[in-house]
C-alpha cells in the first residue's frame, strides 16, 4: 500500500485542468493517467506549485467539489471498471479514496471526474482523468 498524490491545477487562465501526481507522472495538460496497485491510498489536493517559478502559466482552482466513478454506460467510458472501492470522500477542497484491494487485472482502468471550481466562478466545472492498475 502505498499513498499517491494528484495534484489538481489548471492550465494557464483556462477552465481546463492541468494535472501531475507523485509518481512522476506529469502530461502537462489533464490527460493523466495514474498507475496504482492494490489498496492504494489516492489523495487528491490543490496544486501547491501552481502560479509558482516551478510551475509558471499554470493558475490554482478554488476547490475541489467532489469526485465521483464516471458513467461506464456512456460510450467514452467504455471499457471503465471499478479501480476504487467507492467515490473518493471531499473535505475542505481536498478528497481521498482507496484502491481495491483485490487487483481486476493489470491494464484495467477507472475513469473518474474532477469536479471544482475556480477563483471567483461560482460555476462547477469537471474532467475525467483515469487510474490504471499495475
Amino acid at each position: 500500500m502505498v499513498g499517491i498524490t494528484i495534484y489538481v491545477s489548471r492550465l494557464g487562465n483556462s477552465n481546463n485542468l492541468r494535472l501531475r501526481d507523485s509518481e512522476g507522472d506529469d502530461p502537462g495538460n489533464d490527460d493523466l493517467i495514474t498507475d496504482v496497485n492494490v489498496s492504494d491510498i489516492i489523495t487528491w489536493i490543490k496544486d501547491p506549485r501552481a502560479n509558482s517559478p516551478a510551475q509558471p502559466g499554470d493558475f490554482p482552482i478554488e476547490c475541489i467539489t467532489n469526485i465521483t466513478k464516471a458513467d461506464s454506460s456512456l460510450p467514452k467510458y467504455r471499457n471503465s471498471i471499478p479501480v476504487l472501492t467507492a467515490d473518493p470522500t471531499v473535505s475542505e477542497c481536498s478528497a481521498i479514496g482507496t484502491v481495491l484491494a483485490t487487483s481486476p487485472g493489470s491494464g484495467k482502468f477507472e475513469n473518474y471526474n474532477i469536479f471544482y471550481t475556480l477563483p471567483g466562478d461560482t460555476t462547477i466545472h469537471q474532467d475525467d482523468p483515469q487510474l490504471r492498475m499495475r
